[in-house]
């Protein structure tokens, strides 16, 4: 399943990563079992924008690496590969797509994160989409039994992108070029 995204970028990435987001998430629905047509909004920016958005909607006055903003209410534990039904009360007649909401990613702070925990710029935007359209279908990490079920799905997709925690890439190895 394809997921229709409208990427808008406010900070320069080379199309390798767009091509990389697209396929993070079309994979995050693909392993939730989700059935409908599905549409997301990410933007893509730099930490002074996501800032903003972090203060005006959340309270926090400080940059972050990624803010998801679902549009669909799941309720109880449930998440969106078994709640067609949910998701088919968002569906967009002009996107001829169920809206999952937006995803606001920080391309310096993945920039950042990736050098710290010592793996690819594409490892950590792969990680920060997933992590975002989990948020959109329904995931949380506020209780530890729910941190722990979204971390295994995240993993799962990731693993199925081949970009586990396991892989030892680098940016160059995938001939990606920065700057």
């Amino acid at each position: 399943m394809s997921v229709k995204l409208e990427i808008e970028t406010q900070y320069q990435v080379p199309d390798v990563f767009l091509s990389l987001v697209q396929e993070a998430a079309d994979m995050a629905v693909s392993c939730e079992g989700v059935q409908e047509k599905a549409a997301v909004h990410i933007l893509l920016c730099d930490d002074a924008r996501i800032q903003e958005y972090n203060r005006e909607y959340r309270g926090v006055d400080r940059a972050t690496d990624v803010l998801s903003f679902p549009l669909i209410s799941y309720p109880g534990g449930r998440t969106a590969g078994s709640m067609g039904k949910r998701l088919m009360e968002a569906y967009d007649d002009e996107l001829n797509a169920c809206m999952l909401g937006d995803l606001i990613i920080s391309v310096p702070r993945a920039q950042e994160q990736a050098e710290r925990y010592g793996h690819s710029v594409r490892r950590e935007l792969a990680f920060l989409t997933v992590h975002g359209m989990c948020h959109l279908m329904g995931y949380d990490h506020i209780e530890e039994e729910d941190r722990v079920r979204m971390r295994a799905r995240e993993e799962e997709i990731l693993n199925a992108i081949g970009l586990s925690r396991a892989v030892d890439d680098t940016d160059e190895q995938q001939g990606v070029k920065h700057g």
